[in-house]
């Protein structure tokens, strides 16, 4: 029998649909004022809307019960059903986020197209809801927390959150031997744990040691706690610590950072030579052989070193027995910032600012992409200010030179594939990326066609976030791989790497795919803040697992070399 909290909820859900619809108030209030009584009332509501009385309730009209009956005799309510099919079936998540009414989830979807938690929290960390009509930026910032407490009950995190995890235990734990490893030390994008090795030797107390651990769970967060392995959940993650002597720390760092697949070719690899591999170490026959670090568990395969990123039992192990292992892109080899939004648009830093902090960073160029004029929600540029903004870079240019400044667009790729400018606006900046900012759920042939138009087109430079995802949040739409990176490849456009931890679109498969077609990959923080700077650091991890090198990344380039590599490409194209 359905108790009178299930029947409560149901109702207020109806309530909050039909306030988020639009629909008439009363008929709002009837539903929100109903699921007090219920909630409230001592007597079983099932019992009595199966024998006669629920309209004798103050409070419960004709329409209010009959959705109670319904509910009561098959379990389901066809108006509650009804009315969520209007909407995205994850806009129904923005309730549970504190402040966020049906009146302001109704404000974000019909303004920004926010439709899920992800969407909401990316749309504040590009400040988005600081101009809108009943938000501003105390609220923002109270969203932002909102979000955060109730991503602590999610059974996934992103990239950048369990890192974040990490290194406040290694902060706290810093008189410890402390080593990543698993997914997260392969560069994973998603996760339900993280591992982390725990390296104990003679002189380790392990009564203590285990404290140590154990401290650092929330509250009844202890999941497990053994000789060998101690499981905890802080901020809602668990976290497997695996205690390890340190005579077998080299082997159990491989063992335990995987993957399962590499792993198993490995084992077989040493069957055949004779030896055994395990986490405790490498054998020959009974007799353990010297490794002082990973590099000796490979060296004793007879194998090049092999990075942990590109360890997903693919070829990495037989290209590493020919030592033709790619020497893979590492942060210091990038030059310059790419995809940077200021002031101008929604950015919260002026170019000024954004250029200071860029130097600071060691880097010698900053390529600004501010928001085209379609994307009214985010300030999207108009001609007049467009211009503007590239007569301020070319002052800050003569100001600032050998450091450089690239005055660029992201221009919305229209519902047609085509930009956001006139041509002879275009012509005028020094890149343009396109990106897909609406109409996002196209079906694969439609979002194909509009991508090629997009790619054909002789401004684009950089096509950017190409598959619209938001990790845990939204999927993304399909389109042809082989028909877009063969138009890519044909038309010399770079792709984007989008190293937002919401997005890290594309994902490395795609992207090791386009370096083999010799497909530019340009890795780009889509900064709304000097602290989006940061990002890039997720994007150097994904590029490394996509077997990236110097030579396959854009902003590889020096200074020089992309300022004659823009140019060149506006001289080929006839621009």
């Amino acid at each position: 029998m359905a108790s009178n909290k299930a029947i409560a909820a149901v109702l207020k859900e109806i309530a909050l649909y039909k306030e988020l619809g639009g629909e008439n108030q009363f008929k709002v209030r009837a539903f929100e004022g109903a699921a007090r009584t219920v909630e409230i009332h001592q007597e079983e509501i099932a019992k009595l809307s199966r024998e006669g009385g629920l309209e004798d309730i103050r409070g419960i009209g004709k329409s209010v019960a009959e959705a109670i009956r319904e509910y009561v005799d098959t379990g389901k309510s066809a108006g509650l059903e009804r009315l969520r099919s209007s909407f995205p079936p994850t806009i129904g998540d923005l309730f549970a986020i504190q402040g966020m009414g049906p009146k302001k989830i109704k404000a974000v979807w019909d303004r920004l197209g926010v439709s899920s938690v992800g969407e909401l929290e990316y749309a504040c960390k590009e400040n988005r809801l600081v101009t809108l009509d009943g938000f501003g930026q105390k609220s923002q910032e109270k969203i932002l927390k909102a979000i955060e407490f109730v991503k602590l009950h999610a059974d996934r995190r992103l990239y950048s959150e369990a890192l974040g995890v990490a290194e406040e235990v290694f902060a706290a734990l810093d008189e410890l031997d402390l080593s990543i490893a698993g997914s997260l030390r392969r560069g994973k994008s998603t996760f339900k744990d993280i591992d982390i090795l725990v390296v104990s030797d003679e002189k380790t107390d392990a009564e203590k040691l285990h404290s140590l651990l154990l401290s650092l769970a929330d509250e009844d967060g202890v999941i497990a706690s053994g000789t060998t392995k101690v499981s905890v959940r802080r901020r809602g993650l668990q976290i497997d610590f695996r205690i390890v002597e340190k005579r077998s720390f080299p082997t159990a760092l491989q063992y335990f950072t995987g993957s399962k697949e590499h792993n198993t070719i490995l084992r077989s690899r040493a069957k055949r030579l004779g030896l055994k591999l395990n986490e405790y170490g490498v054998f020959k026959g009974d007799d353990p052989l010297d490794v002082k670090d990973e590099g000796d568990v490979y060296r004793a395969l007879g194998l090049q070193y092999i990075p942990p990123e590109i360890r997903e039992g693919e070829e990495e192990v037989d290209l590493s027995e020919q030592k033709r292992l790619p020497e893979l892109v590492s942060s210091g080899d990038f030059f310059g910032m790419i995809h940077v939004h200021s002031s101008y648009s929604d950015g919260a830093n002026s170019i000024e600012e954004l250029v200071t902090a860029c130097r600071s960073l060691g880097y010698s160029y900053l390529c600004i992409s501010d928001h085209s004029r379609s994307a009214f929600y985010a300030h999207g540029l108009s001609v007049e200010s467009l211009r503007s903004q590239i007569e301020e870079t070319k002052r800050t240019n003569e100001k600032l030179s050998p450091f450089k400044v690239f005055c660029g667009i992201e221009s919305d790729i229209l519902s047609d594939g085509g930009l956001d400018y006139p041509d002879d606006v275009l012509a005028e900046l020094d890149f343009v990326i396109g990106s897909v900012h609406s109409k996002l759920s196209m079906k694969s042939e439609e979002a194909t066609e509009r991508l090629l138009k997009a790619i054909r087109s002789p401004y684009l430079t950089i096509l950017g976030h190409m598959s619209g995802r938001l990790l845990l949040s939204r999927e993304g739409y399909g389109f042809d791989e082989d028909r877009i990176l063969e138009a890519l490849r044909e038309n010399g456009v770079v792709i984007e790497h989008n190293c937002n931890p919401h997005r890290l679109d594309p994902d490395w498969p795609f992207m090791k795919r386009a370096k083999k077609m010799g497909v530019l990959v340009s890795v780009n923080p889509d900064a709304h803040s000097i602290e989006g700077f940061s990002d890039m650091r997720y994007g150097v991890v994904m590029a490394r697992k996509a077997w990236l090198e110097k030579r396959d990344v854009l902003n590889c380039m020096t200074v020089e070399e992309i300022d004659e590599f823009f140019n060149g490409r506006k001289k080929k194209k006839g621009i």
